[in-house]
């Protein structure tokens, strides 16, 4: 398919154009261009066959929740396989502790112990799982 490159007339099929680019942006870059491309080509062809703009930006309304599945579908594979390498987990370690430093300032007089220990094991952990992911990433010769 290939996708028109004149630019969308209407104000209705722009923000139509202007979803489809939010939704998408968090998918992968090979099914967030075809994806992109279909939507184009589709806004497209609505106005050269005259389709009032109201009816397009209401179908895009009717089919928002469609959207929304399709990028979560789309993402999920891309979220998962990043589990696989050791950069959430080390994102994580480090917002156990600051998780910690807040729960025991909102505590007050209380005892905190809880936030910090909570704080305390959850950034090992993370970073151990770190640690693992990147020996089991490693490439041996």
């Amino acid at each position: 398919m290939t996708v028109p490159q004149a630019a969308l007339e209407h104000r209705a099929t722009r923000l139509v154009w202007w979803w489809c680019v939010a939704y998408s942006s968090l998918t992968p870059a090979g099914p967030r261009r075809r994806r992109r491309g279909e939507i184009r080509s589709h806004l497209w062809e609505s106005e050269a066959a005259g389709l009032h703009p109201r009816r397009v930006a209401f179908a895009a309304v009717r089919g928002a929740h469609a959207d929304l599945a399709w990028a979560v579908i789309a993402g999920f594979g891309a979220l998962v396989r990043s589990f696989a390498t050791p950069t959430p987990y080390v994102v994580l370690a480090a917002i156990f502790p600051v998780q910690a430093w807040l729960g025991s300032s909102m505590s007050g007089h209380k005892s905190a112990q809880w936030f910090e220990a909570s704080g305390l094991v959850g950034g090992l952990a993370m970073l151990c799982l770190a640690l693992a992911a990147w020996f089991a990433t490693r490439h041996r010769p």
